[in-house]
Parts: C-alpha cells; structure tokens; sequence
C-alpha cells in the first residue's frame, strides 16, 4: 500500500464522523502532495532489498520503491547528475540509468499514478475545507453545550437527588407506620407527615423542572439542534469524499504495483543493454 515520506496533509475534527478512516484517507492523500512538492515518495516499502528511485527533473523530487535508507545516495545522485533518471541497487552497488526511451517509459509507467495523485490532493484539499467547517461548528456546539448560569450546578443536582432520595424513603417508612396505626388520631398524624413530605418532595421536584425546562434552557436546546443539523449538513460532502479518496486509494494501489512491476523490468532491461552505470556515492 501507497506510503508517504514526509506527511503534508492533516484534518484535525474535536468530534467522530461517519466516515471512512480519516487516517487511511491521509494516507492516500498524502503522496501527492509530498511528490508536488518535490519531496521524496515513497511507493513500495516491501520491496526495500531491491530499491529504486525515479528521479524527476522538473519537481526536484524522486518516487523511491525501497525506503528512507536509500534518500542518501538518491540525493547525492541528484547532486551530481543534472536531469532525470533512475537511480537502483543491486549486488550491494548504487547504479543509475539516464537512457531516454528508457526514461520514457517509467514515466508513462508512472503517469496513472501520477495523475490518481494530483486527483487526491484536490479532493484532500476539499476535505481539510469541509472539515474546517465541521471544527468550527464543533466550537459552536460546545459554547452552546455551556451550562447557563440558572442551572443547578452538578453537585446542586447531587445534593437535590440525595434529598428527593432521603424524602422517598421518609416516606415509605410513614406508609409502613400508616399500615400499623391503631387508632385514627395516630392516622391523622401520619397523614399529616405524609402530606408535608409529598409538598417538599413536589416543590423540589417544580423547581428542577423550572430550572430546565425555562427560557434560557429552551433558547439553549433549540440552539444545539439547528447546530446539529449544521454539522450533519457539513458531514455529508465529507462522506461523499471520503468514499471517493477510498475508491482512488484503491486505484492508486493497483497502479503503484503495475507500475512497479514495469519499472523493474525496465531496469533488467537497461542493464542487460549495458546502459547503467555506477552511481555517485554520498
């Protein structure tokens, strides 16, 4: 799978989206990006015990299959050698080819590649602008979310649950005493109790309801859902992306072997014609 040497490329979201992997589309999205800048690229890590880089002339940058060991001796490569060419290793040497039908070739090779590349930065680009958006309605969302100043705080709401508890079990236990009373005067005593209990119990119970279901608790509400629908609204073209950045990740997959594969054996073929030669070391 397609790798990047130095990653250019980030989308920083403060909440979960339905959407595929953000890291997986970083990682598709960053090669482009990293070859358009003429930095190096890396395509195809697996295949470090036999690297080789393609050197380009016009960015200054190299899409290398092997790893970052080798940037060295491709850097000093292109230090010497003015123009285009691949640099490989074989037999533990450093070799360079600068044949121009050969150089032909891996580039057309390499041209799908390419073009999947610049595809992806663009959408990547799209990406990080939607999810700029989503991050600022994510401010939004948690400014709104800021308790108002009539709430009850939390421990408020603790020490109000801990009564309300302490109330409902007062008045289980006057029920219990209401069941064994033994004359009508006790039972108008615990009716009594039983009376105030039920007021205090009601009374804290309408100011809780008061304290969230007023104004400002509406105002507040209503405000964090037409910020819900926004950032709904906002998620679906990143949605729409994030499937397209995977189909091209794909695709770029394919490529990138297809164009490995004919790369090397451009290279078998350089070399058989005597066309390589022994590349500058660091």
């Amino acid at each position: 799978m397609s790798r990047t040497a130095s990653p250019r490329w980030k989308l920083a979201l403060p909440i979960p989206l339905p959407l595929l992997g953000l890291a997986a589309l970083a990682a598709f999205a960053m090669p482009a990006q990293a070859a358009a800048d003429g930095k190096p690229r890396v395509v195809r890590v697996a295949a470090a015990d036999e690297p080789y880089a393609l050197v380009r002339d016009t960015s200054g940058g190299f899409d290398i299959s092997g790893s970052s060991d080798d940037w060295d001796e491709v850097r000093a490569a292109q230090r010497a050698i003015k123009g285009e060419f691949i640099w490989f290793r074989a037999d533990g040497r450093g070799y360079v080819i600068q044949d121009p039908e050969t150089l032909r070739r891996a580039r057309a090779a390499w041209a799908p590649l390419d073009r999947l590349g610049e595809l992806m930065n663009v959408h990547g680009k799209e990406m990080e602008k939607h999810g700029k958006k989503v991050e600022a309605l994510g401010r939004d969302m948690e400014r709104a979310a800021a308790r108002p100043a009539n709430l009850p705080s939390e421990r408020d709401m603790r020490e109000v649950d801990d009564g309300m508890q302490a109330l409902s079990r007062h008045m289980d236990e006057l029920s219990r005493q209401m069941a064994a009373a033994e004359d009508d005067g006790e039972r108008r005593l615990i009716q009594q109790k039983m009376a105030e209990t039920g007021k205090r119990m009601s009374d804290a119970g309408v100011r809780i309801s008061d304290a969230y279901n007023g104004p400002q608790a509406r105002q507040q509400r209503a405000s964090m859902e037409d910020i819900g629908r926004q950032m709904e609204s906002a998620n679906q073209p990143m949605e729409k992306l994030g499937r397209r950045m995977g189909e091209l990740g794909k695709e770029m997959e394919r490529e990138s072997k297809a164009a490995d594969k004919t790369v090397r054996a451009l290279i078998r073929d350089a070399r058989a014609r005597g066309l390589a030669q022994a590349a500058p070391r660091p």
